[in-house]
């Protein structure tokens, strides 16, 4: 099956200001249909990143590719192809929906007024898009500037931190439209966000970046699942004490840690019944045995070894 081309392509991408190198030669893609997240702590380099893709601010070397289209020789055709939200997008309170869409389309060349009624449909706005923004809930006003972003079809979209201040429900629904919007428009979404349980149910792939480098790209499954060769399990047993003198020699060496829930183990599919067994055998009563599945935030912490989550 032929490989499709990435819609965008960051190429050895470095940042220098003054002697200070904000990003370090990083390189990644996104690809057709794709929800990308990119995660970072404070001064990784994450925000400046987005800047110089969108060509807020120059490159001091490497180079951005959108649709195949170098940023730094054709600007205009490339930027095009992109569409944006950063945080919450500013409207005109006074005018409705529609009106600040019209108003934005007067400024897009080659986009058929027909474009409105479709990406209107699109972000689910039909039933209030001739109300007044001022009207509109947050998780409205994200969906109008959403829709605003769609207006010339952009085959990149990059938001950032484009959930800040919803509450759960909007979250939920922002994400919805955004996973939608990417499976049947085929179109790539470039996503930065400081929350982590979102990022694990919005994306696809994860970038993570520290010190402008570029840490880890993985598929989100492959972040969260445990290896199914060996995976956390943990234990809920009475009394501990008795069940851990049981359980260490079997498990040759790995870990073994005594928390408030019970008795956490690195072990195999396999292996859990045998450990049941010895339990059993040994008198130690058996609550429940269930995976101690790690999030995203455990791997990020990990791989960055730090605390920050921003």
């Amino acid at each position: 099956m032929e490989k499709k081309q990435p819609i965008l392509e960051v190429r050895h991408l470095t940042k220098v200001i003054g002697k200070k190198k904000i990003v370090d030669n990083l390189s990644l893609q996104v690809d057709p249909g794709e929800v990308f997240g990119f995660l970072g702590p404070n001064g990784a380099g994450k925000t400046t990143t987005i800047r110089m893709i969108v060509g807020l601010i120059g490159i001091t070397a490497g180079e951005v590719l959108i649709n195949g289209i170098n940023l730094k020789k054709n600007f205009e055709k490339a930027l095009s192809h992109v569409g944006g939200i950063v945080e919450n997008p500013e409207m005109y309170k006074f005018l409705t929906g529609y009106q600040n869409l019209i108003h934005y389309w007067r400024m897009t060349q080659g986009v058929p007024k027909t474009r409105i009624d479709e990406v209107v449909r699109q972000v689910g706005l039909e039933n209030r898009i001739h109300h007044k923004v001022k009207t509109y809930s947050l998780g409205m006003r994200q969906r109008l500037g959403l829709a605003q972003a769609l207006l010339h079809s952009p085959s990149l979209l990059i938001l950032d931190e484009p959930t800040n201040g919803l509450d759960p429900a909007g979250i939920r629904e922002f994400r919805e439209h955004l996973r939608r919007l990417a499976r049947e428009e085929n179109i790539a979404v470039l996503v930065s966000s400081h929350i982590l349980s979102e990022m694990e149910q919005m994306c696809d792939r994860i970038a993570v970046i520290q010190h402008g480098k570029l840490i880890d790209v993985k598929q989100v499954r492959k972040f969260v699942g445990a290896a199914q060769e060996q995976q956390m399990v943990l234990f809920t047993v009475d009394p501990i004490s008795q069940a851990r003198k049981c359980l260490q020699p079997a498990l040759n060496n790995r870990p073994l840690e005594v928390t408030p829930e019970g008795i956490q183990v690195t072990t195999t599919w396999d292996e859990i019944p045998i450990l049941n067994a010895r339990l059993v055998e040994a008198g130690v009563r058996v609550f429940s045995i269930r995976p101690a599945t790690r999030t995203l935030e455990d791997e990020f912490l990990e791989l960055t070894g730090g605390t920050q989550i921003v």
